[in-house]
């Protein structure tokens, strides 16, 4: 029982002890942080002259445009080649569905029937290939150059 009191009463008495360094800390880091917005804002007061200068500018050019009487003349751009006509999108190829795969499949045939195979996985007896069909996944085993077995969902 004695124990179970010290594992409660130390850790009490020392967030009391603890209590106003730790609120000093806090006042302290509030008034620095204060302070850093005051800095940082301070290259920003120029804008708004800066601002009000250019409008003012903006203004007196547009007004003196306005009682010039001379005629003005426009340049306009050339007009852009006729553009080629644009060639139709190559359409990615189209596969067969994994769920045609059978043993016995040469490798090259694989590819070129069902595509490259989503996952492949080499190993020093073969390749276990993972096909995405419309039934699910498909997993190839191909040993030899040749499909030696396909486990269909």
């Amino acid at each position: 029982m004695t124990r179970s009191l010290a594992y409660v009463l130390v850790p009490f008495s020392l967030c009391l002890a603890l209590a106003r360094p730790a609120a000093g800390q806090a006042g302290v880091e509030a008034g620095l942080g204060a302070a850093r917005a005051v800095t940082t804002t301070a290259p920003a007061r120029g804008i708004g002259k800066s601002i009000s200068g250019l409008s003012g500018t903006l203004e007196k050019t547009i007004k003196s445009g306005q009682q010039s009487s001379t005629p003005q003349t426009v340049v306009t751009a050339p007009e852009p080649a006729a553009k080629a006509p644009l060639t139709s999108p190559v359409r990615p190829p189209t596969w067969e569905d994994a769920g045609a795969i059978e043993t016995g499949l040469a490798y090259a045939d694989l590819v070129r029937r069902f595509g490259p195979p989503t996952m492949s996985i080499s190993n020093t007896v073969g390749k276990s290939l993972t096909y995405r069909g419309k039934d699910g996944w498909f997993q190839v085993d191909v040993r030899d150059g040749a499909v030696s077995a396909v486990a269909k969902p």
